[in-house]
């Protein structure tokens, strides 16, 4: 299991890194250990079906997604603006697109939905996959999480 784990995060880490400096134009590196991004999470999710049946979640601070939002679209964004959810939602829909596209095949042969973004965080989030890794990543001091879940 613990070779699987390996393999999941170091494509999560590659497919995360390789979103920021293409659409962002900003490095992001993953974080050891837990960080506090509870408060205000907005939650972006793409599931996967075909040979992978699971899920990719991203989530963080109303904060962190406002920037995020100004760093993808280049223009800056207000509270609650809807961009912010739309941009959150591109972010995880571009890292499981990457993350996917690393797989080998048969494994490639799944399919990715639309994102679904909530700004309630994980309220009436109920996890369907029993297997899950999950990792912090920062990108000029803003935090944000993302779960692959199998």
């Amino acid at each position: 299991m613990a070779n699987v784990q390996d393999e999941a995060v170091t494509r999560l880490d590659s497919a995360v890194s390789e979103v920021f400096e293409t659409m962002l134009a900003r490095s992001c590196d993953p974080l050891d250990g837990e960080v506090d991004t509870v408060e205000g999470r907005i939650v972006a999710r793409i599931q996967f079906t075909g040979a992978v049946d699971g899920e990719c979640l991203l989530y963080a601070s109303q904060a962190t997604a406002s920037v995020t939002a100004e760093a993808l679209l280049g223009t800056p964004s207000e509270p609650h603006d809807p961009m912010v959810a739309d941009a959150i939602g591109e972010l995880c829909n571009m890292i499981a697109g990457g993350w996917k596209s690393k797989l080998a095949s048969p494994d490639s042969n799944c399919t990715i939905s639309t994102p679904a973004v909530t700004r309630d965080g994980f309220e009436g989030y109920q996890a369907r996959f029993t297997t899950r890794f999950s990792r912090n990543y920062s990108f000029q001091g803003n935090v944000f999480g993302v779960v692959l879940a199998f």
